[in-house]
């Protein structure tokens, strides 16, 4: 778990520097690519993916509210929780369920008001996956939770190590995620444990489905590819640690590679199969990936916003510190969170 406290003591220090030593945002801005519409600060820093569904914008803070903002950068409404909010939201049924670092689960209505908690015993950092009326993730202490939308506890498993990967549902009907110690766990939608696949290195992202394998990568630097019934089907060494969620688009897979030392880098790979079609390095370490119209958007732990497109990099430009949720991108328009409390959104001059 060396990487681990590496990384812990890496985002100590920029959040020291994002918070001191930031200057805003609108001086950070050195682009032609992109154009910055508005910034939002929040209280606190911002590590979550912001979501959007329709014309409202979702993010969490480390101030401990949940933010919901317009297109055009004002505020809706927020919510104070108890705790900081790591996770990203879901939205279903009008309603909005997110997780906090005081270990509540919660649910909102649209207006933010409070519908329920639920009391969890440790600090929540994945996101739910709502499936026919039910909400499943996990916590740091282990136990992953089958809620239903009434806030009444369905069932409980028990895996013994933090769950920090977002569950997926995936070829089988399973439900599939990860946990700290490097198991990989099938769940029926009951909560029954189909199979679990073990691994020699923990497993600090989380895992993606196609319509046939589940794709997950480890702190060791090793990528698996497993079918619905837990049989490997192929892994590589890629090298360095791992992180994020890997991103399936058709037959290729990308992913994010952490790599240690006094600079600290990373790379973007493209992998399909059993082998890497391309990588791209990054200086200053990528966070997590989105992707449109053939294009990989992402933040960087020097606080650039990147653009790749089949390995090369189409334009990286400079906006704060520590860039870490998945940019999301709609309608034209680029939205990111940083380290230094705001929410950005940049217009893609190119589109």
């Amino acid at each position: 778990m060396w990487w681990w406290f590496l990384w812990s003591f890496i985002l100590v220090i920029l959040i020291i520097v994002g918070r001191f030593l930031v200057s805003p945002p609108s001086q950070n801005i050195n682009s032609s690519n992109l154009k910055l519409e508005w910034a939002y600060k929040t209280g606190g820093h911002i590590l979550a993916s912001p979501i959007i569904d329709g014309n409202t914008i979702y993010i969490g803070s480390y101030d401990g509210k949940l933010y919901a903002l317009n297109l055009d950068g004002s505020l809706k409404w927020d919510f104070n929780a108890g705790g900081q909010i790591f996770s990203d939201v879901t939205y279903g049924n009008n309603t909005i369920y997110f997780g906090s670092n005081d270990g509540y689960f919660y649910a909102l209505g649209d207006n933010g008001e409070l519908i329920w908690k639920f009391k969890t015993d440790d600090s929540i950092n994945s996101k739910a996956l709502l499936l026919d009326k039910t909400l499943y993730f996990g916590n740091n202490s282990g136990n992953f939770y089958a809620l239903g939308t009434d806030g009444k506890l369905k069932w409980e498993y028990k895996t013994g190590h933090a769950i920090r990967s977002n569950p997926v549902i995936g070829p089988e009907g399973y439900i599939y995620f990860a946990n700290t110690a490097g198991k990989i766990y099938a769940l029926t939608r009951n909560g029954n444990l189909v199979w679990e696949y073990s691994t020699n290195s923990p497993v600090d992202g989380g895992v993606s489905v196609s319509e046939s394998n589940i794709y997950f990568g480890c702190e060791n630097g090793f990528f698996y590819a497993l079918d619905g019934k837990g049989h490997p089907v192929w892994d590589i060494s890629i090298g360095g640690n791992i992180t994020g969620s890997p991103l399936v688009i058709g037959d290729v897979i990308y992913v994010v590679s952490a790599q240690s030392g006094f600079t600290p880098s990373g790379y973007i790979l493209a992998i399909k199969n059993d082998h890497v079609l391309w990588s791209y390095k990054v200086e200053g370490f990528p966070a997590n990936l989105s992707y449109d119209n053939g294009t990989l958007y992402f933040g960087t732990g020097n606080g650039y916003l990147c653009a790749v497109n089949n390995g090369e990099i189409v334009w990286q430009n400079k906006i704060a510190p520590f860039v870490n949720g998945a940019p999301s991108v709609k309608d034209g328009n680029i939205y990111i969170g940083s380290l230094n409390g705001y929410l950005y959104a940049f217009h893609l001059q190119n589109k």
